[in-house]
């Protein structure tokens, strides 16, 4: 599954990304604006799914006092209370998953094919074809064997990275050999696109990976992206204990508080800087959603139109079961 959405869902991304920095280039911005865009961009797409996932959890909140009466009239019989649970989803047209994996799950072919993109810059960023790309690379892969240029990790996919690290080496290298398998517009636009320092966002540059065990400026990234991930949970938190205390006191609340974060910091240490541009950008629009959809769209009031919708389906039934019954 991830070497497919890799291969195909990329070059769809890295579309998206050539035009949003199109118009980022024309005001001599950088790389790292366009792929905020790009999340806002993400983030707008999958706005359907949160707002089901919204729905989904006033539906949770509604059917909340009826499992707990479940819980209380079955205790101790954990199979059955399975049972009943399972009936009660099954009368009330509720899924579980709505309100839970599913919008994160949605999330992960954006992640997924935006690391396809920052890995390649020579195509999703300067514009190059895949041939001239793999032209690079090939060119990149005989400099690594031949100990020109000593690398962190001899795996294909990194190496458009290396190169716009390396490029005088490579321009260089292009030139001892008398390589003709790239041709000098495209060595230009490269040039060019390394020079204006596109390829960096406040001083970082996105292809570089931060480590864990090497203190330095590039762990900015991943702590920014904890602290913006544990506001959005803190936010998320506090709305919970508002619509529905029970459930916020409920054991592990506060475990799952803190997990999103960790994981969030964690994460951010395993993949290039660009990544965490996305990460962090995609926890603040996250954060204002949240603040927002709770002054629009209120659970309060979701739970309300939900009862209204549930009294006028249970009515209908109750009027077509009479009609049949009349004839």
């Amino acid at each position: 599954m991830y070497n497919f959405l890799y291969k195909y869902i990329s070059p769809i991304f890295g579309y998206i990304m050539l035009f949003f920095y199109g118009i980022v280039n024309g005001f001599n911005g950088s790389y790292g604006i366009a792929i905020i865009l790009f999340t806002i961009f993400a983030r707008l797409v999958m706005l359907p799914s949160t707002l089901t996932q919204q729905k989904g959890m006033a539906k949770q909140q509604r059917l909340a006092p009826k499992l707990r009466r479940i819980q209380e009239r079955y205790a101790g019989d954990q199979k059955k209370i399975q049972e009943e649970t399972q009936n009660l989803y099954a009368r009330e047209g509720y899924n579980p998953m709505s309100a839970g994996c599913v919008p994160l799950l949605i999330q992960m072919p954006f992640i997924i094919g935006l690391f396809g993109v920052l890995y390649n810059p020579l195509r999703y960023a300067i514009g190059l074809d895949g041939a001239t790309s793999e032209a690079f690379v090939k060119i990149f892969s005989q400099m690594v064997t031949d100990n020109i240029v000593s690398v962190s990790s001899k795996v294909d996919r990194y190496y458009p990275l290396y190169i716009i690290q390396h490029f005088d080496k490579v321009v260089s290298y292009i030139g001892s050999k008398g390589i003709t398998t790239v041709s000098s517009e495209a060595i230009s636009k490269v040039q060019a696109f390394v020079d204006a320092d596109r390829f960096s966002f406040l001083g970082l540059e996105l292809g570089v990976t931060p480590k864990f065990k090497e203190f330095n400026k590039y762990w900015i990234v991943p702590i920014v992206s904890g602290l913006t991930s544990l506001l959005t949970s803190v936010i998320t938190q506090q709305q919970q204990k508002k619509t529905n205390p029970a459930a916020s006191k409920a054991p592990g609340s506060g475990c799952m508080m803190f997990m999103m974060p960790l994981m969030s910091l964690y994460f951010t240490f395993l993949f290039p800087t660009g990544i965490g541009i996305y990460w962090i950008t995609s926890n603040i629009f996250a954060a204002l959603q949240s603040v927002l959809m709770k002054k629009l769209i209120s659970p309060q009031k979701s739970i309300a139109k939900l009862m209204i919708k549930e009294t006028v389906e249970r009515r209908s039934r109750e009027n077509s079961v009479k009609r049949i019954a009349e004839k």
